[in-house]
Parts: structure tokens; C-alpha cells; sequence
């Protein structure tokens, strides 16, 4: 009897613990040898060897292939490991540097230049709430007859008192204070008030800064507006919504996906209509994305002063009619050539929208470069003040008039005072009225709150530094926040600022360049159809660029063959109209100092013996320059002409160079355009700055802008008129001078505006470039230069020295553009929603 053990496990499995027992121990303990049965009895075992061997065999075999598995597994797990573990290395490689520092948040002190505070704004407005004869009703029940709070915003001191606290460093700082425009509807002779409130953000008094403003200059508000739209709206749906229906496959109301709506407005002032009443051509559109490509041919004139908003002219398919009636009727007796135009079926393909179709381009889809900043910003903002290699200078957001930039100042000394821009006007040619009187100033519409959402990656760099703003408007009495309003960033051009490459040996072997970083300041307005880049460019070089370009959507009417001097088909159905952008900046330069002269190098030709020549007469021409001082406003007055170029100077006859020569900045103006309409004429008095490329006057404070938001209506009599800015002809010798540029371009649409204007070939600008300012370039100290020359002078063969060259194998994690999830959570960041506040990103 065998006193070993085998163990069954199943039918296919059996172990002989004895047997493995044997070769267990023996590998443990060599000194002993285990045997699988009795040796003292000599009994033979129960099961034979053969059979238990094979037995054996086919055990081991199996355990040798589960083993096997197993090693595959454990090494599996350690790839995975490894894997792991390189991947949480790479995610420890640290981020960029953040280099210089960016604090947006709001200043206990603001600067003078700095917009109103929230702080600020509270007690203004508690201030201005507890004056009983402001007479001031809140937003929530505003009306026309309401004495309301239209905006506030900052108001400048002096500049004569800033100049002085800003170079003393010391002393008593300007009080900060807010002007504030009132509608007083609530008068029996209604008028407009600017007021100043003083000091903030505790205010004590106000003072009157213009009381004399007539009530019909007002802009289109919130009650205005309103109640217009509903007015007319209803009565048109009433009387003819059937014709609406037939004409143009939709009606106002009640009408589910196929909606028309009026939309758009345009201005017919006293001065255009002839008649002392608030006057505007309510333009109607089937509502699909975008209406503004799809009006159809029907408007009506509103009188904005009635109270009832009475209608007094309507357009359908060219002609004019008095009376909704007499429009039906006719209509429905046959004697009008009927209109018929399908509702657009809105789809992803509608050439209106701005879907991705077309040609997909890269096939690739490869992604595309990218800016980083390797070792963090290399400009700092706190507040609203910059500071960048020399630069330094603070900005802010006008409600009424835009971006605007204060103490602009390299190597410390400022170079200007204030560089804002003023207005942003288009009008329109057309032989609808639609067009026909499509005048707009867009300050009408307050050009700051325009300027909102800008998104990274797109319209910024994604590593640009963004800025929000805040307005007071009727719609709140707390400030109302846009996001993203300002981004500010560093660029490489792509251009070099400077570089030369020596032509050959003889002229010494060298390389030398400097790639063209600059800093921009951004802002985009977005006016309805229109879109607007406002640039600020800061040059290494002492210079600055002013640029402005356009894109957005064309303002279209529907065609006809009567409108072809006034533009071009573009699409089945609508016409692309001729418009005039223009653009109004002032620029208050201080060049070393206020007392400042402004003189132009005149270029023309002169004859002059040719003493080389065997003909003793003969002459030799070629081009010379002469220095011609301005003396007074109107002489000053420049209007562009190619016969007459000249060099635009502004210096201090006080400040030379070492060779004698005047220390000047050159306005360089790469954007003039000529304003065709006759002077005086219209709404052209509303636009005077328009008939010079630039004006140069004596700084006054009670000229402070070139336009107002009351110059869509006041051509009659403007609030603001510019032509006044010169007919005084002051003396521009030695005193505190202000240059006023214009731009403009002038556009007749084409297909390829469709669905957006694109922006290459729409970009205007003018220069500030420092003239014998500098005794050398001032970028010859850039880090950023590179040259490359031979170890031993003009002998390549020696091998060459590199110097300056930077290392583009990065040894950090540039930044994530999180954009796409920020404003999928918050969509605030860049639409409406409402709420009108809205934090950072």
C-alpha cells in the first residue's frame, strides 16, 4: 500500500504531491533525495512509472504554459508602466515663464487716464439720483418725456494741470471726474445737458458743460427705438400683411420660420429732408442669417417725434406711396407690377451664412503655426497702463468715441499727449432712399460698447493679454461689462525692422538684422453690419502705426436696373451699394515739450546747369526740397495733392540736435482718401474734418473732439463744428498743437464680398516716425538682433561667430488656448445674455 497521496483535481489534471514534492526539496536542500514510495517494505507503487511519468509530463507542461502567460502579462503591466511613468515626466516639463507682469484688476487710485471705476460709478450715481432737479427717472421706466441718464463716462482734466502733475511726479493730482449726458425729456421746452460731476468717487457737486443742446439731435434710444418698431410693425401687418405675404413670402408677425422684420435704419436730417424733425427710413428684411444680405424691397419713413410714431412715406418695388391704403389698393386693383421674391430656405449652404463650404484647404489638415512666448510676456499691464521695452502709456474705452490712448512716452519722454480716434463715418450712394440717405456717424450709436467679444486665436493671438471695460448706459444704472473689449500682445511681423547682408568680400563679410517684434493694442468694433479693427502699433524704433481696417458685411438693396451707377450685382437678388468709410483720429503730440511748430519739406524739381554736357545750355532736372513753416490754423489745412508731396513735421524750436537740426516726429497719413461731396452741402457740415487728410490747430479745451454723437442730425447747426476749429486762424507758432488725420477708402462691393468683406486691401494707416529725433536708431540696443560674421575679419574661411541668434527648441509647455471650453461653459464671453456683467478670461 502506497502511503503517498495523489491528489485528483479533475479528469484531465492529477498531482502527485509526493512526486513534486521530490523535486521541490531537491531544489532546496541538495543533501537530500525524497523518494515517491516505501523503501523499508520495497512495496511497488500503485500506478506504474510510465504512466505516472507521462502523467508528469503533461502537469509540467501545462504549468510551464500558464507561467509562460503570465511573464507575457507582467511584461505587458511594465510597458504600460513605463509609459505612464514617461508621460507624467513630460507633464512636469513646466510652462513658459510668465514673464513680466499683467494685473487687470481695478486700481484703489486710478491714474487720470484710467475709465471710471465700479467705486466710482456708484457714487456717481448715487449722487446724481439724489439731485431733485435732475428730475432723473431709472431705466426700468424710462420714456421719451423721462429725464434720463443717456451715459457717463470719464472726463479729463485739464491738460495743462496734467502736464503739470505729470512731471512733477508729486503734488496734487486732478480730481477724477465723470461728464454725463442727460436727456431732459421731462421740460416743457425739451432739451440735452452735458454735465461734469466732481470729484469721484465721492461726488459733491456738477458743474454744466453744455445746456444748450436742441433735444431733436438726440440719437435713437431705448424708447425711441422701441416703441417705433412696434408702432410700425403693427400697422404694416394690419394693412398689408397680405401683400407682405405674396411679395415677399413672409410677414412681420405670427410667422413662425419665415419672419420679416425692420431692422435697419438710415437718418434723414434736417439738412437732407428740409424739415426740423427726427426723420428715418425703417428698412425691412426677410429675418435669416444674415438679414442684412437679404432686404426686400419695401420701407417705410417714420417721424421719430410724433408721439405715435405716424408713418409718412412708404417704398415697395420703386415707388413711393403717403399712405399704407393707397399702397394695398392699388396693389389690389392690378396697377402696380407686383413683387415676387421666395423666402430663402435657411440651410448651412445659404450664401448668406458663414458655414464652412467649398474647397477644404489644407488636404492635410494640418494645424497652423502659432505664437508662443518661450520665456513669458515681455510687456506688463496693470490697470490700463502699459509698459513695453521703451514704451510705456495708458488707455481706455470712450463709450461715445472709441479706443483712446494717454501719455504715450519712449525713453521716458513723451512723445504724445493723447492719440484717440474720434468718429467712424460711412455714407452711402443708392437710388432707394434706404441707401440714398444712409449717412451714419457711428458715435450715434456710442462706439465703446460696440467693441466687445474678441476671441483668442482668431482675432488675437491666443497668448494676448485681454482686457474688459465697462459703460454706463441708459439701460442700467450700474456699469454694464463687455468682455474681451481690449487685447494687447507682442508680434512678429514677419518683416524685418532692419537687416543687411554685405554685397560681396570687397564691401567686408557681415550679416546683421533684427526681426520686427512689436506690441499692438487691439479693439474691434462690430456696428451692426460692420466690422472695424482699430490697431496701436509700437515700433522698437520710436515709432507708432495708427491702422484701421474693415470687414464684415456689405449693407445691400435689393437690384434693380435702375441702381447701376451706384454699384453692383452680387447676387441673384441684391445689389452691393458704393459706400465711403472714414475715419477722424486726433493727435495731441508733444515733442519735447508743449510749445511745439509744425513745417513741411516741400518736394518738387529744379533745372540746373548741366556743366557736363557740350551744350553750355543744357540743363540737368532733379528733385529738391524746401522747408516751409506754418504759421497759422488755416494755413495748415492740408488737402492731398500728388504735384506737392511733402515731408509732415512737428518739433520744438527749442530742442536741436548736435548738428543744428530740429529734434521732430513725421506724420506719414498711408491712408488719405478725398471727400467728393461739396462743402457745406447736406450732412457734409456734420463731417468737416473729412475735407482735410489732416488740420493742424492750437489745443484748446473746449475743442476737445472732432464730432459728437449728435452729428447724425445737427448738419443744420452742429454742436461740434470743425470748420470753426480753423476759421479763427490762430497762430500755430510755439504753442500746444493738435494734429486731426483722416482716413478713408472708398468701396464699391464685388462678388468676392460675399458673405464678408475680407480684410487684405481694406487696412489704412498713419505713422508717428521719430525725424533726427534720435542721434541713431534707437533699436540698434535690441536684444533681439542677430549677427553673423567670421571669426577673423572678411576671411569666411576662418569660420563664422553667431551672435543674438535665439534657440527655438523650447524646453517648456507654451499655453493652452482654453477659449473653446471657457465659452462653451460661459457664453457671455462673447454673445448677449442678458445679464450685462461678465468676468474675464
Amino acid at each position: 500500500m502506497s502511503n503517498h497521496t495523489v491528489f485528483t483535481i479533475d479528469e484531465d489534471l492529477e498531482v502527485d504531491f509526493a512526486f513534486l514534492e521530490r523535486y521541490s526539496d531537491s531544489d532546496m536542500d541538495g543533501d537530500q533525495e525524497k523518494i515517491p514510495f516505501d523503501t523499508k517494505n520495497n512495496d511497488k507503487p500503485e500506478i506504474h512509472h510510465e504512466e505516472k511519468f507521462e502523467k508528469h509530463r503533461r502537469t509540467i507542461g501545462r504549468f510551464r504554459i500558464l507561467m509562460f502567460a503570465a511573464g507575457i502579462i507582467i511584461f505587458l503591466l511594465l510597458i504600460i508602466m513605463i509609459v505612464v511613468a514617461v508621460v507624467k515626466k513630460m507633464e512636469k516639463i513646466p510652462p513658459c515663464s510668465s514673464g513680466q507682469s499683467v494685473d487687470l484688476s481695478e486700481p484703489d487710485n486710478p491714474s487720470m487716464f484710467h475709465d471710471l471705476t465700479s467705486k466710482e460709478i456708484k457714487g456717481l450715481m448715487e449722487f446724481l439720483y439724489k439731485q431733485k432737479d435732475l428730475n432723473l427717472t431709472k431705466p426700468e421706466n424710462i420714456r421719451v418725456k423721462s429725464s434720463y441718464i443717456f451715459t457717463a463716462e470719464l472726463h479729463l482734466p485739464n491738460k495743462a494741470d496734467a502736464v503739470s502733475y505729470l512731471a512733477s511726479g508729486a503734488g496734487q493730482k486732478p480730481p477724477r471726474q465723470a461728464r454725463v449726458i442727460i436727456f431732459r425729456g421731462d421740460l416743457q421746452t425739451q432739451k440735452i445737458m452735458e454735465i461734469v460731476v466732481t470729484p469721484l468717487p465721492k461726488p459733491t457737486h456738477y458743474t454744466i458743460w453744455k445746456d444748450d443742446i436742441l433735444f431733436q439731435y438726440r440719437p435713437i434710444t431705448g424708447p425711441d427705438y422701441g416703441g417705433a418698431l412696434e408702432s410700425i410693425t403693427q400697422e404694416t401687418d394690419k394693412k398689408a400683411r397680405q401683400l407682405l405675404l405674396e411679395s415677399f413670402g413672409g410677414t412681420l408677425t405670427n410667422c413662425e420660420s419665415t419672419c420679416l422684420i425692420y431692422k435697419y435704419i438710415s437718418p434723414m436730417s434736417s439738412a437732407v429732408s428740409g424739415r426740423k424733425r427726427r426723420l428715418y427710413w425703417f428698412w425691412m428684411s426677410q429675418f435669416v442669417d444674415f438679414y442684412i444680405l437679404h432686404p426686400v424691397d419695401f420701407a417705410v419713413l417714420v417721424d421719430m417725434d410724433d408721439p405715435n410714431y405716424s408713418i409718412e412715406k412708404i417704398w415697395y418695388n420703386e415707388h413711393t406711396f403717403d399712405t399704407l391704403e393707397s399702397l394695398v389698393n392699388q396693389y389690389d386693383e392690378g396697377k402696380l407690377q407686383k413683387k415676387h421674391l421666395l423666402f430663402p430656405v435657411m440651410s448651412e449652404t445659404l450664401f448668406s451664412t458663414l458655414n464652412r463650404r467649398g474647397t477644404e484647404v489644407p488636404e492635410s489638415k494640418q494645424r497652423p503655426p502659432i505664437l508662443i512666448e518661450p520665456d513669458g510676456k515681455r510687456y506688463s499691464v496693470k490697470g490700463q497702463h502699459v509698459k513695453y521695452m521703451n514704451w510705456d502709456f495708458d488707455f481706455r474705452m470712450s463709450s461715445t468715441r472709441g479706443p483712446q490712448l494717454y501719455d504715450i512716452r519712449f525713453q521716458n519722454d513723451r512723445i504724445v499727449y493723447e492719440l484717440a480716434l474720434q468718429e467712424v463715418s460711412v455714407f452711402y450712394s443708392g437710388y432707394k432712399p434706404t441707401q440714398m440717405f444712409s449717412n451714419y456717424f457711428d458715435s450715434t450709436a456710442m462706439i465703446g460698447p460696440q467693441d466687445k467679444g474678441l476671441v483668442p486665436g482668431v482675432d488675437c493671438p491666443s497668448h494676448a493679454t485681454f482686457k474688459d471695460v465697462s459703460h454706463v448706459l441708459e439701460a442700467s444704472d450700474k456699469p454694464i461689462t463687455y468682455k474681451n473689449a481690449f487685447c494687447v500682445f507682442e508680434l512678429n511681423t514677419g518683416m524685418p525692422l532692419r537687416r543687411h547682408h554685405s554685397f560681396s568680400s570687397f564691401h567686408g563679410t557681415m550679416y546683421e538684422g533684427v526681426p520686427n517684434y512689436v506690441l499692438v493694442l487691439r479693439s474691434i468694433l462690430a456696428v451692426v453690419n460692420y466690422s472695424y479693427l482699430l490697431d496701436v502699433i509700437f515700433y522698437q524704433t520710436g515709432a507708432i502705426e495708427v491702422k484701421v481696417v474693415s470687414t464684415g458685411y456689405i449693407l445691400a438693396t435689393p437690384f434693380t436696373a435702375n441702381a447701376k451707377q451706384f454699384g453692383v450685382q452680387v447676387s441673384d437678388n441684391i445689389n452691393g451699394n458704393l459706400h465711403h468709410h472714414m475715419f477722424s483720429y486726433k493727435v495731441d503730440l508733444d515733442i519735447e515739450g508743449t510749445q511745439n511748430r509744425y513745417r513741411t519739406l516741400d518736394i518738387s524739381t529744379t533745372d540746373s546747369p548741366n556743366r557736363f554736357h557740350p551744350n553750355p545750355n543744357a540743363k540737368i532736372t532733379q528733385g529738391q526740397f524746401v522747408v516751409s513753416e506754418k504759421k497759422s490754423e488755416m494755413e495748415a489745412a492740408y488737402k492731398f495733392n500728388f504735384d506737392t508731396p511733402k515731408y509732415h513735421l512737428f518739433y520744438s524750436n527749442l530742442k536741436n540736435n548736435k548738428f543744428g537740426v530740429p529734434k521732430s516726429y513725421r506724420l506719414l497719413n498711408r491712408g488719405m482718401s478725398k471727400q467728393l461731396l461739396p462743402e457745406n452741402v447736406g450732412n457734409e457740415p456734420a463731417m468737416a474734418w473729412m475735407r482735410y487728410q489732416m488740420a493742424v490747430t492750437k489745443r484748446k479745451e473746449d475743442e476737445r473732439t472732432s464730432s459728437t454723437i449728435y452729428s447724425g442730425l445737427d448738419a443744420l447747426s452742429p454742436v461740434v463744428n470743425f470748420d470753426e476749429f480753423l476759421n479763427d486762424d490762430e497762430s500755430i507758432v510755439d504753442e500746444d498743437l493738435v494734429a486731426w488725420v483722416s482716413m478713408g477708402v472708398q468701396h464699391i462691393p464685388h462678388t468676392e464680398d460675399l458673405p464678408v468683406t475680407h480684410t487684405p486691401g481694406m487696412d489704412l494707416s498713419f505713422f508717428l516716425l521719430p525725424y533726427n529725433y534720435f542721434p541713431e536708431d534707437p533699436a540698434m540696443g535690441s536684444l533681439d538682433s542677430v549677427r553673423i560674421e567670421p571669426n577673423i575679419y572678411n576671411n569666411p574661411k576662418s569660420g563664422v561667430r553667431v551672435t543674438g541668434m535665439k534657440s527655438e527648441n523650447l524646453q517648456c509647455k507654451p499655453p493652452v488656448n482654453s477659449y473653446q471650453q471657457k465659452v462653451e461653459a460661459d457664453p457671455s464671453i462673447l454673445f448677449e445674455t442678458g445679464d450685462g456683467q461678465s468676468t474675464s478670461i
